[in-house]
């Protein structure tokens, strides 16, 4: 039942749960064609190459954005359709999950939409399971529905915001563990010196250091400094670049905490989707039992398991990644 419990806000310091987005066609085609005149690549690219974000969309999404960035672009666009394809084949799609929504339960909201227009259908039945979800999208239908976001470009800058500040905490975190080796690998160096001939070559070696050190400083005039102490310089700078990367980070995922809309659902298949969603690696059915416990229904491990089997090889979202039971949501890059 503790997967139910809604995650705690992420922080600088405690990342906690991969974020989650639904992308739809006009979205990823506009970001694309803006893709086309800039170097860096999207937010969304680097967020889902970062681990900040997981960019999920359903198959017809998949098999639109070719075609409408041809539509778009015979309809009179202003950029390079040899360079979008090649943008969507190089940087989108290696880092998109597409997913077959195909068996997914219809909810209110698709079956409203359902009337509509049929076509945005899926991505109301794959958020529906992976509830609270962030669907960013343009199309009329779909923003109608109260669980998608059109303001798209705002939430696009919200995850550079959290994107840049916890890649920089992460390379924090990274010089961090460096140094720490470092300095165990120094203690124990020091340690593998302790023959009392080494020690003592290296005393006398060290004394004649600062023997030289001390009778040079005597030779030359004094001169009171004019710096400022070095380890009170670095610590304010220091504090003063946290709190900013906090501010923003803070602004950043506030904006996206207001975007993941949805009820959680409470059925198996409901639970299985959002554990998986919501794993940084494909999970075993062990790992998928563990960390659901007594939310499966079945007696014992044994029929837990059987009945998280049941659930995977019933629908065609979940994806068997090494044919020796890895499951995980989506196929990445549509393989």
């Amino acid at each position: 039942m503790s997967e139910l419990v809604p995650a705690g806000r992420r922080t600088l310091y405690q990342r906690g749960p991969l974020r989650r987005v639904l992308l739809d066609t006009s979205v990823l085609t506009t970001d694309i064609v803006a893709a086309t005149r800039r170097r860096d690549p999207s937010s969304f690219v680097a967020g889902a190459r970062a681990g900040t974000v997981r960019c999920l969309i359903p198959v017809h999404v998949w098999e639109e954005v070719p075609r409408v960035l041809a539509d778009r672009h015979h309809e009179g666009g202003q950029f390079d359709l040899g360079r979008a394809l090649e943008l969507w084949q190089s940087r989108y799609a290696p880092v998109l999950y597409v997913v077959d929504t195909s068996g997914l339960p219809m909810t209110p909201e698709a079956d409203v939409l359902a009337g509509r227009d049929a076509s945005d259908v899926p991505m109301l039945l794959l958020a529906g399971v992976i509830a609270p979800v962030v669907i960013i999208g343009t199309d009329p239908d779909l923003v109608d529905s109260g669980l998608a976001v059109d303001n798209w470009v705002a939430l696009r800058s919200a995850l550079g915001d959290v994107g840049v500040t916890e890649g920089r905490m992460a390379d924090l975190e990274r010089q961090t563990s460096a140094l720490a080796n470092l300095t165990g690998n120094l203690a124990g160096a020091a340690a593998r010196l302790g023959d009392p001939k080494r020690l003592a070559v290296a005393a006398l070696v060290g004394t004649v250091a600062i023997g030289a050190l001390y009778w040079r400083r005597r030779q030359r005039p004094r001169v009171p400094s004019k710096r400022q102490p070095v380890l009170p310089v670095m610590l304010e700078r220091a504090s003063t670049q946290m709190a900013a990367l906090t501010a923003r980070h803070t602004r950043g995922e506030d904006l996206w905490r207001q975007a993941e809309l949805g009820t959680p659902g409470d059925t198996l298949l409901h639970r299985v989707a959002r554990t998986l969603v919501r794993a940084r690696e494909p999970l075993t059915r062990t790992a998928i039992v563990e960390r659901l416990g007594e939310a499966i229904p079945g007696a014992g491990h044994t029929g837990r398991m059987a009945a998280v089997l049941d659930v995977l090889t019933a629908h065609a979202m979940f994806v068997d990644v090494t044919g020796r039971g890895h499951w995980q949501v989506g196929r990445l890059g549509g393989r």
